[in-house]
């Protein structure tokens, strides 16, 4: 539930300037569940599941799909129209109060449909029947699962609260399904529920259809409908009031709160959630939270193609493109994502593996080589680093170690490094001997990066005094000797040194 933008008819050639919806509470609330969704009457949600089922038949798909042949089969006739867009699932067509009480009734019937009858009986005044309506045929046209998984949503006074409060109207002393409406400008508000005994519509407006002054469906609709619900039920009932029946085919599952799937080992809150039994949740490889094989350097999935530089990191499974937006640029998305464990720079799961055609980076160590050992106290450098696309700049650190806490920048140039060319001369007079870890690092214009280090050890020779420097003489004149060391090709050999007396 965060801002988006739709094309108005759903369709993605469609020119005009984008649909964007807004929630009653002119608020965003980032990943909901379906419960929390539809309890709350989130908008969002609502357009974004119309776009994702369409509007209108698909005739490349089988059967008839499609939101209005859903509308058709549970007895809707007025939406007639073939110019609907997505506004659709918040009123933007007409329907009658009786048509859409009528669906309600189907869902108190677990998924049955009736024909629908104004006069059901005439009996004159001995009691004798003059007319009486044919029963029409009965037709299953929901499952007895889906209507369930609805009447448990719309009848959890909990998943209502954020927007409506624990005690508003909807929230009976007995157990209800209910739903609210109201459209932007005041001049309509509806409520509609249920129980097994009864469904009851409720339309609140003015008669001459002139807005109303900010009634909405919770504060006009809603009230007439719980009171007439708490008279009715009980009457028609006797006061046994039907319960909600869970069918054969609801299981629980225990799922991650935030996300829906079943919960994976980075997920901070577990929840349970009932499903139809064939229709489970989402399996915790679809988590939120996921460790995926990274190529740095396109910032797909590493491929046996594109494995040279790749990386494990902790990545978000988020693809609506304005959740992204969300997440990476406002202030709430970004909190969000902190309070999820994503602290750091967020990388999103990519949308596919890295292929031999796609950009490339050029990383080598022309001089000095792994494994090298330096003994000049300055040290050229020579490297390859470039990329078939997307270069911005290279760099070049160094850290004392093999497993460097800290690093020191030698060079860092905005033009690719050539391999006949020394990128820089490496002063290494002040460093200590030993091991030294060299990481060259050449970042994209896409905010990627590849990486390549290697190791050399540094054997710089202590320097001899100068002639400045002032030698304190020994109390006792003796003579010095300069040795002239000659090794031998040979291990075994033993190196004999020649003296020469100095005056």
């Amino acid at each position: 539930d965060v801002p988006s933008e739709f094309s108005p008819s759903g369709r993605p050639e469609d020119s005009r300037p984008p649909y964007k919806p807004v929630n009653y509470d002119e608020k965003f609330h980032g990943p909901v569940r379906v419960r929390s969704a539809l309890a709350n009457s989130y908008n969002v949600p609502a357009v974004k599941t119309l776009q994702f089922i369409g509007i209108y038949d698909d005739p490349l798909v089988p059967g008839e799909d499609g939101f209005l042949a859903m509308a058709r089969r549970l007895g809707i006739t007025s939406l007639t129209r073939e110019d609907y867009g997505l506004s659709l699932t918040l009123g933007g067509g007409e329907v009658s109060l009786l048509e859409l009480t009528n669906v309600y009734a189907i869902l108190a019937n677990m998924g049955r449909k009736t024909p629908l009858v104004s006069i059901s009986k005439i009996l004159d005044h001995e009691g004798n029947i003059v007319y009486e309506a044919p029963r029409g045929p009965v037709q299953q046209v929901l499952r007895p699962e889906h209507v369930f998984l609805i009447t448990s949503i719309l009848s959890d006074n909990e998943a209502r609260a954020p927007m409506f409060g624990r005690e508003s109207p909807l929230n009976l002393p007995f157990p209800a399904a209910a739903k609210t409406g109201t459209t932007n400008d005041f001049r309509d508000n509806w409520t509609l529920g249920y129980t097994p005994d009864l469904a009851v519509g409720v339309w609140v407006g003015n008669a001459d259809y002139t807005p109303m002054n900010d009634v909405s469906g919770i504060s006009g609709a809603a009230p007439i409908w719980s009171e007439f619900m708490k008279e009715a039920v009980p009457k028609l009932t006797g006061g046994e009031i039907t319960p909600f029946v869970r069918p054969a085919g609801i299981v629980d599952k225990v799922i991650c709160a935030i996300s829906g799937t079943e919960p994976s080992q980075w997920c901070p809150q577990q929840t349970t959630e009932i499903f139809a039994a064939d229709q489970p949740p989402l399996p915790k490889e679809e988590d939120l939270w996921q460790m995926a094989q990274i190529d740095t350097w396109t910032g797909l999935k590493a491929s046996a193609v594109c494995s040279e530089f790749t990386k494990e990191e902790f990545v978000l499974n988020v693809a609506d493109p304005f959740a992204v937006r969300w997440i990476q640029k406002e202030p709430e998305g970004k909190k969000w994502a902190e309070q999820v464990g994503f602290e750091k720079k967020i990388r999103f799961v990519p949308e596919r593996e890295c292929k031999a055609d796609d950009p490339r980076p050029k990383l080598e160590f022309i001089s000095p080589r792994n494994g090298d050992t330096l003994i000049n106290p300055i040290v050229d450098i020579y490297l390859l680093a470039d990329a078939t696309q997307w270069f911005k700049s290279f760099q070049l650190d160094y850290g004392i170690g093999a497993d460097p806490k800290e690093w020191t920048t030698i060079v860092k140039k905005n033009n690719p490094a050539r391999p006949n060319d020394p990128v820089t001369s490496w002063d290494i007079n002040d460093l200590p001997s030993g091991l030294v870890t060299l990481r060259l690092t050449v970042l994209s214009e896409k905010d990627t990066y590849a990486e390549l280090k290697i190791q050399v050890i540094l054997r710089v020779p202590t320097p001899t005094p100068t002639a400045t420097e002032t030698v304190t003489p020994s109390p006792t004149p003796q003579p010095t000797f300069t040795p002239t060391i000659t090794e031998t090709p040979t291990p075994t050999s033993t190196v004999m040194p020649t003296l020469t007396p100095t005056p």
